[in-house]
């Protein structure tokens, strides 16, 4: 059986959380844990302009060549060997998407997430929006207005994930939860 390096938080019964070695008040903690948010933020940025800045590369390297097969020989020949086909994707993407990236960013729309999440938002940008309906137009009788209701309602109705992201962040911010309570009870 191998040792883990993992850092486990306990509670005792004098209020005083333990990571690790360290130990914190319950508001240190929070604090502590805030500041390691800002953290992964500011490695997140740091991490999004290593991409850019290597899909950069790539892609100028690529258009030196007529066809991908050609680029991928002379990739694995390189320093870049190592680099998956995955990884280049992902660079190549951000790169190509930077300005679009930047702005979600800026947003703080994309908050930790991967290349893969950054891609379905970038989708979900680019995709048209459908036109508004001009609603009941016909000259018969007017549709009846019903009242909403909170619990789930009768009819079944298709919620995209960005819809369901909406709503939640909205409940969460209408209640107080914060992200980190909300991903601890999501893994529960």
């Amino acid at each position: 059986m191998t040792k883990s390096n993992a850092k486990t938080a306990t509670l005792s019964n004098d209020n005083v959380i333990r990571v690790g070695k360290d130990e914190y008040t319950p508001t240190a903690s929070l604090e502590h844990g805030a500041a390691i948010y800002d953290q992964m933020y500011l490695l997140q940025t740091s991490m999004l302009d290593c991409f850019n800045e290597l899909g950069q590369i790539l892609i100028q390297h690529r258009a030196m060549y007529k066809s991908d097969k050609l680029f991928g020989q002379m990739l694995a020949k390189s320093p870049l060997a190592g680099i998956s086909r995955q990884d280049r994707s992902d660079t190549v993407f951000v790169a190509s998407n930077w300005a679009k990236i930047q702005k979600l960013n800026n947003k703080g729309e994309l908050d930790s997430l991967g290349v893969s999440a950054i891609r379905k938002r970038i989708k979900a940008l680019d995709k048209p929006k459908a036109p508004k309906s001009a609603g009941n137009v016909s000259k018969g009788k007017a549709k009846p207005e019903t009242e909403a209701t909170d619990g789930p309602s009768d009819t079944k109705k298709a919620v995209t994930a960005d819809e369901l992201a909406k709503f939640v962040k909205a409940q969460m911010q209408e209640h107080g939860i914060t992200k980190a309570a909300f991903n601890k009870a999501m893994k529960a």
